[in-house]
């Protein structure tokens, strides 16, 4: 999963980056209509800005109907906004000077309808897509996940589930590049674009920077993207990392809150595998880590897992439930952790090959050329 593109809790891990000085202008209202919604359901409305941060714009409850009114101020360029509601959310544009918010409470995030705002019907039309798309990616992992287990699968039929898992991969991909290419509403073609790979998608991420350029020319967003964008290029293509060098020393602590150094593992190929519980990507690779590591851990061949996760229950319930049976560490700081700078970490899952003498001999592995690789090396 790349942090240019969040999955799984994808929508809370927008951050658009527009021009604060924007002069506010016309007023805009929500309306919500919300069947079966509590009374007294204390409602925000949010501005969503630089690198995740929410300004409270408006705030009220809900009535007995399920009804709500916020107002907020339209500015020269649009904006996105999140209407929060209790733990509940959606996401709104203003282009509009009103938006209805029409949905029944308890299938709120993944079927609402919007009146009044074209941009506000595009954009809910495009969540609705990554809520499918993200929930048949999840399906098949769990699919994978039990058919790993199995004693009665084999590995022709977690071959096919994973071929699924790549092909829908894949076809949101596609749409969400096209759906980037032909809105007419630059919060939405910013948002698909976040969906893309850094490492797979670098080309057509270019392409769009210039498309943007056009087709929302003089818009400070579009500048901020565009600079975003080149950042997060440029880092990618500078690897930290070198081959044949070693790899860098750290520690952190595993399950039972024991120090682990990297400098333990001197003496056997060492594969560092860096994941998260919250990762479907990371998860879905599991399977082919677990049958790497049976099949090679007699051969001096050892695992050491780094996860990015922030929640210690949610990472030990994953090591259990994938089967990881090697050494997991983590400082539990996510995407600050020190180690994702040291490592020059884009992306999970990633992973690190090391020789018995500490130095780094491949890099990103994965699928069927993690067996492979370690066949070849470990003969």
């Amino acid at each position: 999963m790349k942090k240019f593109s969040p999955y799984f809790v994808v929508f809370a891990s927008i951050f658009f980056l527009w021009s604060c000085s924007d002069k506010k202008t016309d007023q805009f209202e929500v309306i919500g209509k919300i069947d079966g919604m509590p009374d007294d359901v204390l409602v925000y409305l949010e501005e969503i800005g630089l690198n995740n941060e929410l300004k409270i714009v408006d705030s009220t409850r809900s009535n007995q109907k399920g009804g709500f009114l916020l107002k907020g101020f339209r500015g020269a360029e649009q904006k996105l906004y999140r209407v929060k509601m209790g733990s509940k959310w959606v996401l709104v544009i203003d282009d509009a000077a009103e938006v209805t918010l029409n949905a029944n409470w308890n299938k709120l995030e993944s079927d609402y309808t919007t009146k009044g705002s074209a941009g506000s019907a595009s954009l809910s039309k495009l969540l609705k897509n990554i809520y499918s798309y993200d929930k048949s990616i999840t399906e098949l992992h769990y699919t994978i996940e039990n058919l790993s287990v199995d004693p009665n699968s084999n590995d022709s039929v977690i071959a096919l589930a994973q071929a699924d898992l790549q092909k829908i991969t894949e076809e949101q991909s596609k749409f969400m590049m096209a759906y980037a290419d032909t809105t007419k509403y630059l919060p939405i073609a910013i948002l698909a674009a976040f969906r893309a790979d850094l490492e797979h998608d670098e080309d057509y991420l270019k392409q769009l920077m210039v498309s943007l350029d056009k087709r929302f020319a003089n818009q400070s967003m579009t500048r901020e993207f565009k600079q975003y964008l080149s950042e997060a290029l440029n880092t990618k293509n500078i690897s930290k990392i070198k081959i044949n060098e070693p790899a860098p020393a750290f520690t952190l602590k595993d399950l039972n809150g024991k120090e682990v150094s990297l400098e333990k593992f001197k003496g056997k190929y060492l594969l560092i595998d860096f994941w998260a519980s919250w990762c479907p990507p990371c998860r879905a690779e599991n399977p082919n880590i677990v049958k790497a590591y049976t099949t090679f851990k007699d051969k001096n061949f050892e695992i050491l897992g780094v996860s990015l996760d922030t929640d210690e229950s949610k990472w030990k319930s994953a090591v259990k439930s994938d089967n990881l049976n090697w050494t997991q560490v983590s400082d539990l700081g996510g995407w600050k952790s020190g180690v994702v700078g040291l490592y020059g970490i884009e992306a999970i899952p990633a992973n690190f090959l090391l020789d018995p003498n500490g130095n780094v001999i491949a890099t990103n592995i994965m699928g069927p050329k993690l067996e492979t690789t370690l066949k070849d090396i470990l003969k």
